[in-house]
Protein backbone atom coordinates (compact mmCIF):
# COMPACT_ATOMS: atom_id res chain seq x y z
CA UNK A 1 0.00 0.00 0.00
CA UNK A 2 1.45 3.36 -1.06
CA UNK A 3 1.91 6.10 1.51
CA UNK A 4 -0.52 9.02 1.36
CA UNK A 5 2.29 11.59 1.27
CA UNK A 6 6.09 11.97 1.04
CA UNK A 7 8.53 14.66 2.00
CA UNK A 8 10.63 15.96 -0.86
CA UNK A 9 14.18 14.69 -0.60
CA UNK A 10 16.97 17.15 0.08
CA UNK A 11 17.92 17.60 -3.58
CA UNK A 12 14.29 17.85 -4.70
CA UNK A 13 13.37 20.85 -2.57
CA UNK A 14 14.92 23.39 -4.95
CA UNK A 15 13.15 22.25 -8.14
CA UNK A 16 9.57 23.44 -7.45
CA UNK A 17 11.07 26.81 -6.50
CA UNK A 18 13.07 27.33 -9.71
CA UNK A 19 10.56 25.69 -12.06
CA UNK A 20 9.27 27.77 -14.97
CA UNK A 21 7.79 27.07 -18.39
CA UNK A 22 11.12 28.12 -19.91
CA UNK A 23 13.11 25.86 -17.58
CA UNK A 24 11.11 22.82 -16.49
CA UNK A 25 14.03 21.27 -14.56
CA UNK A 26 13.39 17.95 -16.27
CA UNK A 27 15.34 15.21 -18.01
CA UNK A 28 14.33 12.91 -20.82
CA UNK A 29 14.70 9.17 -21.39
CA UNK A 30 13.83 7.45 -24.66
CA UNK A 31 13.61 3.87 -25.85
CA UNK A 32 13.70 3.23 -29.59
CA UNK A 33 12.02 -0.08 -30.44
CA UNK A 34 12.41 -2.01 -33.69
CA UNK A 35 8.67 -1.69 -34.33
CA UNK A 36 6.24 1.22 -34.01
CA UNK A 37 4.96 1.80 -30.50
CA UNK A 38 1.44 0.41 -29.96
CA UNK A 39 -0.54 2.82 -27.80
CA UNK A 40 -3.07 0.22 -26.62
CA UNK A 41 -0.44 -1.50 -24.42
CA UNK A 42 0.98 1.63 -22.80
CA UNK A 43 -1.81 2.42 -20.36
CA UNK A 44 -1.63 -0.91 -18.53
CA UNK A 45 2.17 -0.90 -18.67
CA UNK A 46 2.32 2.52 -16.99
CA UNK A 47 -0.27 1.50 -14.40
CA UNK A 48 1.76 -1.59 -13.40
CA UNK A 49 5.02 0.36 -13.22
CA UNK A 50 3.44 2.98 -10.95
CA UNK A 51 2.43 0.25 -8.50
CA UNK A 52 6.13 -0.59 -8.12
CA UNK A 53 7.29 3.05 -8.01
CA UNK A 54 4.86 4.88 -5.70
CA UNK A 55 7.10 7.97 -5.42
CA UNK A 56 6.32 8.67 -9.10
CA UNK A 57 2.57 8.32 -8.47
CA UNK A 58 2.30 11.67 -6.69
CA UNK A 59 1.26 15.28 -7.13
CA UNK A 60 2.94 18.36 -5.72
CA UNK A 61 1.28 20.12 -2.79
CA UNK A 62 2.23 23.34 -1.04
CA UNK A 63 2.59 23.31 2.74
CA UNK A 64 3.23 26.23 5.07
CA UNK A 65 6.96 25.46 5.46
CA UNK A 66 7.79 23.14 2.52
CA UNK A 67 6.33 21.56 -0.57
CA UNK A 68 5.39 17.90 -0.23
CA UNK A 69 4.14 15.04 -2.41
CA UNK A 70 0.65 13.59 -2.06
CA UNK A 71 -0.43 10.26 -3.58
CA UNK A 72 -2.09 10.82 -6.95
CA UNK A 73 -5.22 8.77 -7.63
CA UNK A 74 -5.82 10.28 -11.06
CA UNK A 75 -5.34 8.45 -14.33
CA UNK A 76 -1.93 9.37 -15.84
CA UNK A 77 -2.00 10.75 -19.36
CA UNK A 78 -0.15 9.26 -22.33
CA UNK A 79 0.37 11.56 -25.30
CA UNK A 80 1.65 11.55 -28.83
CA UNK A 81 5.00 13.30 -28.79
CA UNK A 82 5.13 16.91 -29.93
CA UNK A 83 8.01 18.63 -31.67
CA UNK A 84 8.89 20.76 -28.63
CA UNK A 85 11.30 18.87 -26.34
CA UNK A 86 11.32 19.53 -22.57
CA UNK A 87 8.02 21.34 -22.82
CA UNK A 88 5.64 18.70 -21.47
CA UNK A 89 6.19 18.80 -17.69
CA UNK A 90 3.54 21.04 -16.13
CA UNK A 91 3.39 20.85 -12.36
CA UNK A 92 -0.36 21.37 -11.97
CA UNK A 93 -1.56 19.93 -15.26
CA UNK A 94 -1.23 16.40 -16.69
CA UNK A 95 -3.65 15.14 -14.02
CA UNK A 96 -1.13 16.32 -11.45
CA UNK A 97 1.63 13.96 -12.60
CA UNK A 98 5.14 15.37 -12.82
CA UNK A 99 6.24 13.19 -15.70
CA UNK A 100 4.86 12.70 -19.19
CA UNK A 101 4.97 9.51 -21.23
CA UNK A 102 4.79 10.08 -24.98
CA UNK A 103 5.33 8.12 -28.18
CA UNK A 104 6.05 8.76 -31.83
CA UNK A 105 6.85 6.07 -34.38
CA UNK A 106 9.27 3.62 -32.81
CA UNK A 107 10.24 5.94 -29.95
CA UNK A 108 8.78 5.86 -26.44
CA UNK A 109 9.89 8.79 -24.25
CA UNK A 110 9.42 10.01 -20.74
CA UNK A 111 10.20 13.49 -19.43
CA UNK A 112 10.61 13.57 -15.65
CA UNK A 113 10.57 16.52 -13.27
CA UNK A 114 13.82 16.36 -11.33
CA UNK A 115 12.08 16.65 -7.96
CA UNK A 116 10.80 13.08 -8.46
CA UNK A 117 14.14 11.41 -9.06
CA UNK A 118 17.53 11.55 -10.74
CA UNK A 119 18.58 9.80 -13.95
CA UNK A 120 19.28 6.46 -12.25
CA UNK A 121 15.93 6.30 -10.47
CA UNK A 122 14.16 7.58 -13.56
CA UNK A 123 15.73 4.86 -15.71
CA UNK A 124 14.62 2.18 -13.23
CA UNK A 125 11.05 3.45 -13.59
CA UNK A 126 11.28 3.76 -17.38
CA UNK A 127 12.72 0.26 -17.79
CA UNK A 128 9.76 -1.12 -15.83
CA UNK A 129 7.36 0.65 -18.23
CA UNK A 130 9.19 -0.81 -21.25
CA UNK A 131 9.18 -4.27 -19.65
CA UNK A 132 5.44 -4.26 -18.96
CA UNK A 133 4.75 -2.80 -22.41
CA UNK A 134 6.34 -5.91 -23.94
CA UNK A 135 4.79 -8.30 -21.42
CA UNK A 136 1.25 -7.08 -22.21
CA UNK A 137 1.95 -7.87 -25.87
CA UNK A 138 2.55 -11.47 -24.88
CA UNK A 139 6.37 -11.38 -25.11
CA UNK A 140 8.12 -14.02 -23.01
CA UNK A 141 10.72 -12.32 -20.80
CA UNK A 142 12.58 -13.77 -17.84
CA UNK A 143 13.41 -11.01 -15.38
CA UNK A 144 16.43 -11.86 -13.25
CA UNK A 145 16.38 -8.62 -11.31
CA UNK A 146 17.46 -6.19 -14.05
CA UNK A 147 13.96 -4.67 -13.91
CA UNK A 148 12.28 -3.53 -10.70
CA UNK A 149 8.84 -5.09 -11.21
CA UNK A 150 6.03 -6.00 -8.84
CA UNK A 151 7.60 -9.47 -8.57
CA UNK A 152 10.80 -7.95 -7.21
CA UNK A 153 10.58 -7.02 -3.53
CA UNK A 154 10.14 -3.30 -2.91
CA UNK A 155 12.34 -2.23 -0.04
CA UNK A 156 11.42 0.58 2.33
CA UNK A 157 14.87 2.09 1.83
CA UNK A 158 14.04 2.71 -1.86
CA UNK A 159 11.84 5.66 -0.87
CA UNK A 160 14.04 7.13 1.86
CA UNK A 161 15.92 10.42 1.61
CA UNK A 162 19.50 9.14 1.53
CA UNK A 163 20.91 12.64 1.83
CA UNK A 164 19.51 12.77 5.34
CA UNK A 165 20.40 9.11 6.04
CA UNK A 166 24.06 9.78 5.25
CA UNK A 167 24.32 13.21 6.85
CA UNK A 168 27.06 13.60 9.44
CA UNK A 169 27.07 17.00 11.14
CA UNK A 170 30.69 16.51 12.22
CA UNK A 171 31.83 16.59 8.56
CA UNK A 172 33.16 19.94 7.39
CA UNK A 173 30.95 21.56 4.77
CA UNK A 174 32.10 22.12 1.20
CA UNK A 175 33.80 25.45 0.51
CA UNK A 176 32.75 28.33 -1.72
CA UNK A 177 33.39 28.35 -5.47
CA UNK A 178 34.00 31.04 -8.06
CA UNK A 179 31.70 31.99 -10.92
CA UNK A 180 31.91 30.22 -14.26
CA UNK A 181 32.25 31.27 -17.90
CA UNK A 182 28.91 31.37 -19.71
CA UNK A 183 28.06 30.20 -23.22
CA UNK A 184 26.31 32.93 -25.18
CA UNK A 185 24.86 33.31 -28.66
CA UNK A 186 21.67 33.54 -30.65
CA UNK A 187 18.98 31.28 -29.22
CA UNK A 188 15.90 29.60 -30.60
CA UNK A 189 12.58 31.32 -30.16
CA UNK A 190 9.28 29.83 -28.99
CA UNK A 191 10.81 27.35 -26.58
CA UNK A 192 12.51 25.15 -29.19
CA UNK A 193 15.25 22.84 -27.94
CA UNK A 194 17.63 21.23 -30.38
CA UNK A 195 18.75 17.63 -29.84
CA UNK A 196 21.85 16.16 -31.46
CA UNK A 197 22.65 12.48 -30.93
CA UNK A 198 26.16 11.15 -31.55
CA UNK A 199 26.23 7.36 -31.69
CA UNK A 200 29.49 5.39 -31.49
CA UNK A 201 30.76 1.92 -30.68
CA UNK A 202 31.39 1.55 -26.96
CA UNK A 203 34.36 -0.81 -27.41
CA UNK A 204 36.10 1.66 -29.75
CA UNK A 205 35.39 4.48 -27.30
CA UNK A 206 36.84 2.47 -24.42
CA UNK A 207 40.04 1.91 -26.42
CA UNK A 208 40.42 5.63 -27.06
CA UNK A 209 39.80 6.51 -23.41
CA UNK A 210 42.25 3.79 -22.35
CA UNK A 211 44.84 5.25 -24.73
CA UNK A 212 44.60 8.51 -22.75
CA UNK A 213 44.57 6.60 -19.45
CA UNK A 214 41.17 8.12 -18.75
CA UNK A 215 37.61 7.05 -18.07
CA UNK A 216 34.93 7.61 -20.69
CA UNK A 217 33.40 10.43 -18.63
CA UNK A 218 36.80 12.13 -18.29
CA UNK A 219 37.49 11.78 -22.00
CA UNK A 220 34.09 13.05 -23.21
CA UNK A 221 34.13 15.83 -20.63
CA UNK A 222 37.54 16.93 -21.89
CA UNK A 223 36.28 16.93 -25.49
CA UNK A 224 33.49 19.29 -24.43
CA UNK A 225 35.78 21.66 -22.53
CA UNK A 226 38.37 21.68 -25.32
CA UNK A 227 35.67 22.60 -27.83
CA UNK A 228 34.56 25.49 -25.60
CA UNK A 229 38.20 26.60 -25.33
CA UNK A 230 38.68 26.51 -29.12
CA UNK A 231 35.35 28.06 -30.12
CA UNK A 232 34.08 30.32 -27.35
CA UNK A 233 36.97 31.65 -25.25
CA UNK A 234 38.19 35.06 -26.52
CA UNK A 235 41.93 34.99 -27.18
CA UNK A 236 44.31 37.25 -25.28
CA UNK A 237 41.63 38.14 -22.75
CA UNK A 238 40.99 37.11 -19.18
CA UNK A 239 37.76 35.28 -18.54
CA UNK A 240 36.02 33.27 -15.86
CA UNK A 241 36.87 29.60 -15.49
CA UNK A 242 35.10 26.99 -17.58
CA UNK A 243 33.24 24.71 -15.20
CA UNK A 244 31.84 21.40 -16.37
CA UNK A 245 29.15 20.23 -13.97
CA UNK A 246 29.20 16.42 -13.68
CA UNK A 247 26.45 14.65 -11.69
CA UNK A 248 27.76 11.73 -9.63
CA UNK A 249 25.62 8.73 -8.70
CA UNK A 250 26.10 8.77 -4.89
CA UNK A 251 24.58 5.28 -4.57
CA UNK A 252 27.99 3.85 -5.46
CA UNK A 253 29.61 5.57 -2.49
CA UNK A 254 26.94 4.91 0.15
CA UNK A 255 25.44 1.55 -0.87
CA UNK A 256 22.08 3.19 -1.53
CA UNK A 257 19.02 1.51 -3.06
CA UNK A 258 17.05 4.73 -3.41
CA UNK A 259 14.90 5.37 -6.48
CA UNK A 260 14.58 9.03 -5.49
CA UNK A 261 17.25 11.72 -5.92
CA UNK A 262 20.63 10.66 -4.65
CA UNK A 263 23.02 12.38 -6.97
CA UNK A 264 25.91 14.63 -5.99
CA UNK A 265 28.35 16.33 -8.34
CA UNK A 266 31.80 17.55 -9.09
CA UNK A 267 32.89 20.58 -11.09
CA UNK A 268 35.97 20.92 -13.21
CA UNK A 269 37.82 24.17 -12.63
CA UNK A 270 39.59 24.90 -15.90
CA UNK A 271 41.45 28.20 -16.19
CA UNK A 272 41.70 28.61 -19.95
CA UNK A 273 43.49 31.99 -20.02
CA UNK A 274 46.28 30.44 -22.03
CA UNK A 275 46.37 30.58 -25.82
CA UNK A 276 48.45 27.43 -26.29
CA UNK A 277 46.55 24.72 -24.38
CA UNK A 278 46.27 21.31 -26.04
CA UNK A 279 43.60 18.66 -25.64
CA UNK A 280 46.00 16.68 -23.47
CA UNK A 281 46.51 19.69 -21.19
CA UNK A 282 42.78 19.95 -20.57
CA UNK A 283 42.40 16.20 -20.11
CA UNK A 284 45.04 16.27 -17.38
CA UNK A 285 43.15 19.06 -15.60
CA UNK A 286 39.95 17.02 -15.75
CA UNK A 287 41.65 13.86 -14.51
CA UNK A 288 43.18 15.77 -11.62
CA UNK A 289 39.75 17.15 -10.69
CA UNK A 290 38.36 13.62 -10.59
CA UNK A 291 41.19 12.33 -8.42
CA UNK A 292 40.62 15.14 -5.90
CA UNK A 293 36.83 15.44 -5.95
CA UNK A 294 35.57 11.93 -6.65
CA UNK A 295 36.02 10.55 -3.14
CA UNK A 296 33.58 9.57 -0.42
CA UNK A 297 34.97 12.30 1.83
CA UNK A 298 34.21 15.01 -0.75
CA UNK A 299 30.75 13.55 -1.35
CA UNK A 300 30.07 13.61 2.39
CA UNK A 301 31.16 17.25 2.49
CA UNK A 302 28.61 18.12 -0.20
CA UNK A 303 25.90 16.23 1.70
CA UNK A 304 26.86 18.14 4.84
CA UNK A 305 26.54 21.47 3.00
CA UNK A 306 23.12 20.59 1.60
CA UNK A 307 21.52 19.03 4.67
CA UNK A 308 22.93 21.44 7.26
CA UNK A 309 21.27 24.35 5.45
CA UNK A 310 17.93 22.52 5.39
CA UNK A 311 18.24 21.72 9.11
CA UNK A 312 19.19 25.25 10.13
CA UNK A 313 16.65 26.37 12.73
CA UNK A 314 16.07 29.78 11.16
CA UNK A 315 15.60 28.25 7.72
CA UNK A 316 13.15 25.68 9.05
CA UNK A 317 10.86 28.24 10.71
CA UNK A 318 10.64 30.52 7.66
CA UNK A 319 7.31 30.23 5.83
CA UNK A 320 7.54 28.82 2.31
CA UNK A 321 6.95 32.10 0.49
CA UNK A 322 10.05 33.59 2.16
CA UNK A 323 12.05 30.39 1.69
CA UNK A 324 11.32 30.58 -2.05
CA UNK A 325 12.86 34.03 -2.34
CA UNK A 326 15.99 32.96 -0.46
CA UNK A 327 16.29 29.66 -2.37
CA UNK A 328 16.03 31.37 -5.75
CA UNK A 329 18.86 33.75 -4.83
CA UNK A 330 20.90 30.88 -3.42
CA UNK A 331 20.37 28.73 -6.50
CA UNK A 332 21.58 31.50 -8.79
CA UNK A 333 24.69 32.31 -6.77
CA UNK A 334 25.59 28.73 -5.80
CA UNK A 335 24.10 26.89 -8.78
CA UNK A 336 23.70 28.33 -12.27
CA UNK A 337 26.40 31.01 -11.80
CA UNK A 338 28.84 28.19 -10.99
CA UNK A 339 28.22 26.14 -14.16
CA UNK A 340 29.23 26.54 -17.79
CA UNK A 341 27.72 23.28 -19.02
CA UNK A 342 26.56 19.95 -17.58
CA UNK A 343 27.54 16.46 -18.71
CA UNK A 344 25.82 13.43 -17.19
CA UNK A 345 26.89 9.89 -18.06
CA UNK A 346 24.12 7.49 -17.01
CA UNK A 347 26.24 4.44 -17.76
CA UNK A 348 25.06 1.02 -18.95
CA UNK A 349 21.37 0.17 -19.32
CA UNK A 350 20.90 -3.44 -18.24
CA UNK A 351 17.76 -5.29 -19.31
CA UNK A 352 16.77 -8.98 -19.57
CA UNK A 353 18.30 -10.76 -22.57
CA UNK A 354 14.87 -11.46 -24.05
CA UNK A 355 14.11 -7.71 -24.27
CA UNK A 356 17.13 -6.95 -26.44
CA UNK A 357 15.54 -8.32 -29.62
CA UNK A 358 12.79 -5.67 -29.36
CA UNK A 359 14.85 -2.61 -28.41
CA UNK A 360 17.26 -0.84 -30.74
CA UNK A 361 18.66 1.80 -28.38
CA UNK A 362 18.14 4.05 -25.35
CA UNK A 363 18.71 7.80 -25.19
CA UNK A 364 19.22 10.19 -22.29
CA UNK A 365 19.16 13.98 -22.41
CA UNK A 366 19.13 16.93 -20.01
CA UNK A 367 17.01 20.04 -20.29
CA UNK A 368 18.71 23.32 -21.15
CA UNK A 369 17.75 26.92 -20.45
CA UNK A 370 18.93 30.48 -21.11
CA UNK A 371 21.62 30.41 -18.39
CA UNK A 372 22.94 26.97 -19.40
CA UNK A 373 21.93 26.86 -23.07
CA UNK A 374 23.79 23.65 -23.87
CA UNK A 375 24.00 20.43 -21.87
CA UNK A 376 25.18 16.92 -22.66
CA UNK A 377 24.22 13.44 -21.51
CA UNK A 378 25.10 9.88 -22.47
CA UNK A 379 23.97 6.33 -22.02
CA UNK A 380 25.31 2.94 -23.11
CA UNK A 381 23.14 0.08 -24.38
CA UNK A 382 24.70 -3.11 -25.79
CA UNK A 383 27.48 -1.92 -28.15
CA UNK A 384 26.15 1.61 -28.55
CA UNK A 385 27.23 4.72 -26.70
CA UNK A 386 24.81 7.59 -27.35
CA UNK A 387 26.00 11.11 -26.53
CA UNK A 388 23.18 13.66 -26.70
CA UNK A 389 23.46 17.44 -26.73
CA UNK A 390 20.38 19.51 -25.87
CA UNK A 391 20.67 23.13 -26.96
CA UNK A 392 18.86 26.44 -26.87
CA UNK A 393 21.75 27.90 -28.90
CA UNK A 394 21.31 27.88 -32.67
CA UNK A 395 25.01 27.58 -33.51
CA UNK A 396 26.70 24.19 -33.38
CA UNK A 397 30.32 25.23 -32.83
CA UNK A 398 30.56 23.30 -29.59
CA UNK A 399 29.32 20.05 -31.14
CA UNK A 400 31.51 20.50 -34.20
CA UNK A 401 34.53 20.78 -31.94
CA UNK A 402 33.59 17.64 -30.02
CA UNK A 403 33.01 15.68 -33.24
CA UNK A 404 36.35 16.86 -34.66
CA UNK A 405 38.18 15.56 -31.59
CA UNK A 406 36.33 12.23 -31.64
CA UNK A 407 37.06 11.72 -35.34
CA UNK A 408 40.70 12.78 -34.89
CA UNK A 409 40.98 10.03 -32.27
CA UNK A 410 39.71 7.47 -34.79
CA UNK A 411 36.08 7.10 -33.74
CA UNK A 412 33.28 6.52 -36.25
CA UNK A 413 30.12 8.50 -35.51
CA UNK A 414 26.51 8.23 -36.59
CA UNK A 415 24.71 11.50 -36.03
CA UNK A 416 21.05 12.48 -36.06
CA UNK A 417 19.21 15.58 -34.94
CA UNK A 418 15.75 17.12 -34.67
CA UNK A 419 17.15 20.22 -36.42
CA UNK A 420 16.71 19.36 -40.08
CA UNK A 421 17.75 22.86 -41.16
CA UNK A 422 21.06 22.78 -39.28
CA UNK A 423 24.10 21.19 -40.89
CA UNK A 424 27.22 20.24 -38.90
Amino acid sequence: MAKDWYKLDNAAKIFPVIYSKKDTSSFRLSCVFYEDVKYQYLEEALKEALKRFPTFCVKLKRGFFWYYFEHNYNQPLIKQEKSLIFDSVRLHQNQGYMFTLSYYGKRLSIEIFHALSDGTGGMDFFKAICYYYLIFQGKQIENNGEIKTNDVERLTIETEDDFVSNYDKSIEKYGKESKAFRLKGKMYSEGWCGLVHLQMNIDELKKVAHHYNATITQYIGSCIIYSIYKNYIPKNTKTKKVKLFIPVNARKFFDSKSVRNFVLYLRTNCDLNNDSLTFNDILEIVKETFSIELTKEKMQARIASNVSLERNFFVRILPLFIKKICMKIGYKTLGTDMNTISYSNLGIVSIPKEMEQYINRFEFSLGSCKKTPCNAASVTYLNNFILTFSLKLIDRKLIKGVVNQLVEDGLSIIMDTNDLEVEL
